[in-house]
């Protein structure tokens, strides 16, 4: 648990230094106690789980892709986190035998009180709609409930509202939804129907916290009308589309970068060099953030550090100290002014 703190700790922190605003509305809709079931949106891979982890108190295991656990060092920051690995056909092994201990793990652990995130589309995609979803939450709920008789598990929505899920300096807006009761919708002699009925309720729950988007005809049309802020709103947005409305907010250019960003780039010229290698080989867009936080997180800091030791070196541990603090400094700024 206390590995779990610090690594949340630093990571919240980064994430803090990577967005130049993070809000988060609705919390007061998470039960105080008991087991919680918490359902998002997938847009932007790994951000997805890291930014709903941090975003508050509550401990929560998550599920991720096996794939993502073949890196050791990748595998034990991911179990430090409370990560879950759950397999997929695409991952080349018999995903529904090794699933079985994967969904009894689940049960296992809201039947003491745990609370698990999960991302029901099943894959991650940075398109602006919330996409069908896959029934292995509604197996979670219900394995749950059939093993606990007479008790209830709560279900919390969460809409992940990023205004640009690729560039650095954006904001995100995480809303967390009324909650929802699995036992509500459970019927332990047809499944089936309950399945489809909480899949039913839990996508237009989730529809309704973020811009959704299902006129693929003129998706792009819509796309390139809205403001990046409009992706924030997705209440008002959805019915500006809905009706569409002439008053959403045209497209405008994103600001140029400022002399903050111009400064801290060149005091961290080698991390940025990693970067413009690395980027050519970060295929997927929705990868895209996650590769960029993640080399903030570990290039940066590392960096930093190590050029503190040269001044040091040259002139003394304060001016090394300084140099640290404003280095960091000129990060926050940069963020918060972009």
């Amino acid at each position: 648990m206390i590995l779990y703190r610090l690594v949340k700790f630093y990571i919240k922190t980064g994430l803090f230094l990577f967005y130049k605003k993070i809000s988060i509305i609705g919390e007061e809709n998470i039960p105080k106690k008991g087991p919680i079931l918490f359902v998002a949106n997938h847009q932007n891979a790994m951000m997805d789980p890291l930014v709903v982890a941090t975003s508050t108190n509550t401990v929560m295991y998550f599920l991720a892709r096996a794939s993502a656990f073949k890196n050791k060092v990748a595998a034990k920051l991911l179990s430090a986190i409370n990560a879950i690995a759950i397999y997929r056909v695409r991952d080349g092994v018999n995903s529904k035998a090794l699933n079985e201990s994967v969904f009894g793990h689940c049960t296992s652990l809201l039947s003491n009180g745990k609370s698990i995130l999960i991302f029901p589309e099943g894959s991650h995609n940075i398109v602006r709609k919330v996409r069908p979803l896959r029934a292995g939450f509604t197996r979670i709920a219900f394995d749950y409930l059939a093993k606990n008789e007479g008790e209830d598990l709560i279900i919390i929505p969460i809409g992940l509202n990023y205004n640009n899920t690729i560039n650095y300096a954006k904001s995100l807006h995480i809303i967390y939804g009324k909650p929802i009761s699995a036992a509500k919708y459970f019927d332990k002699n047809n499944r089936n129907k309950s399945t489809g009925d909480l899949i039913k309720v839990v996508h237009k729950k989730l529809s309704e916290l973020t811009v959704y988007i299902d006129d693929s005809e003129n998706y792009d049309s819509i796309i390139s009308s809205l403001a990046e802020d409009d992706f924030l709103t997705p209440i008002k947005t959805n019915n500006s589309i809905k009706n569409l409305n002439t008053n959403i907010s045209k497209f405008k250019e994103p600001k140029s970068k400022n002399i903050f960003y111009f400064l801290m780039m060149f005091n961290s010229f080698f991390p940025f060099l990693i970067w413009k290698w690395l980027h050519p080989k970060v295929q997927a867009l929705e990868f895209i953030s996650t590769a960029k936080f993640s080399l903030g997180i570990t290039a940066f800091p590392i960096f930093y550090i190590l050029q503190s030791f040269v001044v040091s070196h040259f002139f003394g541990s304060f001016y090394a100290f300084l140099y640290l603090i404003i280095s960091f400094l000129l990060v926050f700024i940069s963020t918060k002014t972009r």
